[in-house]
């Protein structure tokens, strides 16, 4: 009697499994410059910005239906040396996109809600989130020379500059010695300043 159900129940877990990993997948992308701006206007959601060593931006999302997935809107503006890219109408939950941008470039993102999780990206980065989290990897704390991040309630970790605090107003401002420019706030919610170690 038991055999039967056991059977089944193998059967159906498998497929549930590789159901879940199939969610649906959008893909929009447009040639840009290496070594310019892009500004990301971000509606919630989870998001991960990547390096690439291609002169493209490329933003491959993911939702839990065809139907939610046909609504999202991603939407490119370009200039000479500038790129405006709009990721709007994403559902309330599970929406995840990666966004590939060419790996020499300047970051400014407005995030409503969510996590951003910046890569390894060379450039300055002009990030703020309304609710959420950021983490930032940071692997030559060296290249930046004016620094600063803010938290109106939340967790403020900067490895990457030896800082760490917690709990309401939290923020700090360093100068260092390198060319780029950081700059990170989030109202309510963490920032990760992550460091190679």
């Amino acid at each position: 009697m038991r055999r039967p159900a056991l059977l089944l129940l193998l059967l159906i877990v498998p497929a549930l499994l590789h159901a879940e990993e199939l969610r649906p997948e959008a893909t929009a992308q447009k040639k840009f410059v290496s070594g310019g701006t892009i500004r990301l206007h971000l509606e919630s959601g989870g998001y991960t910005i990547s390096p690439s060593d291609s002169d493209n931006i490329v933003v491959t999302y993911h939702a839990n239906s065809e139907s939610r997935l046909r609504q999202v809107k991603v939407e490119f503006q370009l200039g000479t040396s500038n790129a405006d890219v709009f990721v709007t109408n994403t559902p309330n939950n599970k929406f995840e996109a990666t966004i590939e941008v060419p790996r020499h470039s300047n970051l400014w993102v407005r995030l409503t809600a969510g996590e951003l999780d910046v890569e390894a990206v060379e450039g300055d980065k002009n990030l703020e989130l309304r609710a959420g989290a950021i983490q930032v990897e940071i692997p030559h704390p060296e290249e930046y020379g004016h620094r600063d991040a803010s938290v109106t309630m939340g967790g403020l970790e900067a490895s990457a500059f030896d800082v760490s605090k917690g709990g309401m107003f939290r923020s700090f401002d360093q100068q260092g010695p390198g060319k780029y420019r950081l700059h990170a706030h989030v109202l309510t919610g963490d920032i990760d300043l992550r460091g190679s170690n």
